[in-house]
């Protein structure tokens, strides 16, 4: 009982502080590209005469731009409706080697996940980023899977219009009692279904480019914060590009963190989500969400 009580109060302190900080950053992000978007504006009249100045011909220029894109537009719906057509199915992956019982030494751990919880700079006053709701789940046995999904497009030439950004997280934290005092080696397991789409059409008189990005992340907290681990999964960007792939993989990511015997240890697996497009009919999008097939999971991290 004793255990249990401390593991309470401990999963209650950590989580809550988790919840506030990551609150707390999605917030100064939102400040700081409402901000962003603010001195782009004031600068948008300087820049269209700067244009006109060098004989460029603004209106002109302008109109096919906007011809394109809504060609972009249109192109980027039929993508979309043809890979959720490809989620509706739970995904056919082959497992991989086992190694939790090929290569793990016999006293090996295999946590299982206590919490989940999602956060996001999504700001609904900008309408060049989209992303899942919030959801948050703050009790023990949090579950290892979660549906989420972003979005960014651009707006405008990309040289002169918006920027549409955007980081999203999707949180576990599991829980781990070290016996004795040593370097214990940390692997979460991560399991991505979904696909992602990034587009861009970048010519001579604009700045369009689109990317998105998918990381892998790994914290310890033991007393203190150990530091972030992070890595790249997934990283498609260009100026010229129109890729739309799944994306299902499994991963392990290594880490090793010296831990105390007898105390508790928090470790903290997350997933973040990037998607960046500037100028008009640039977008970038990453769904691990829609239909049968699309989820994000940390099901288990092993220690040993």
């Amino acid at each position: 009982m004793k255990v249990t009580n401390e593991l309470s109060r401990l999963h209650e302190e950590i989580t809550c502080q988790i919840t506030e900080e990551n609150n707390q950053e999605m917030a100064e992000s939102i400040s700081a590209k409402r901000a962003e978007a603010a001195v782009a504006e004031k600068r948008y009249d300087k820049e269209i005469k700067a244009y006109e100045a060098l004989g460029l011909n603004v209106a002109n220029i302008d109109a096919l731009d906007r011809e394109e894109s809504e060609i972009a537009k249109a192109d980027l719906e039929k993508i979309e409706a043809q890979m959720v057509e490809l989620s509706q199915a739970p995904s056919t992956l082959e497992p991989e080697l086992d190694i939790d019982g090929t290569f793990l030494p016999p006293d090996a751990f295999r946590l299982m996940p206590s919490w989940v919880a999602t956060f996001s700079d999504n700001d609904i006053q900008d309408l060049l980023t989209d992303a899942s709701p919030i959801e948050a789940q703050t009790t023990i046995g949090g579950g290892s899977c979660k549906n989420y999904w972003n979005k960014a497009w651009g707006g405008g030439w990309g040289c002169t219009g918006g920027v549409g950004s955007i980081n999203s997280y999707v949180e576990w934290g599991f829980w781990f009692r070290p016996s004795v005092t040593r370097f214990y080696s940390v692997r979460p397991f991560f399991q991505f279904r979904g696909y992602y789409i990034v587009k861009a059409n970048d010519k001579w008189y604009n700045c369009k480019f689109a990317r998105a990005i998918v990381s892998a992340q790994t914290n310890c907290h033991q007393y203190n914060w150990k530091g972030w681990n992070s890595v790249d999964v997934m990283n498609e960007g260009g100026g010229n590009i129109n890729v739309n792939k799944r994306f299902d993989a499994n991963r392990y990511t290594y880490n090793s963190y010296l831990l105390a015997g007898g105390d508790w240890a928090y470790i903290r697996p997350r997933v973040k989500l990037y998607a960046y497009g500037k100028g008009s009919g640039s977008s970038a999008y990453n769904n691990y969400s829609t239909g049968a097939a699309n989820k994000v999971c940390v099901p288990y991290v092993l220690v040993y």
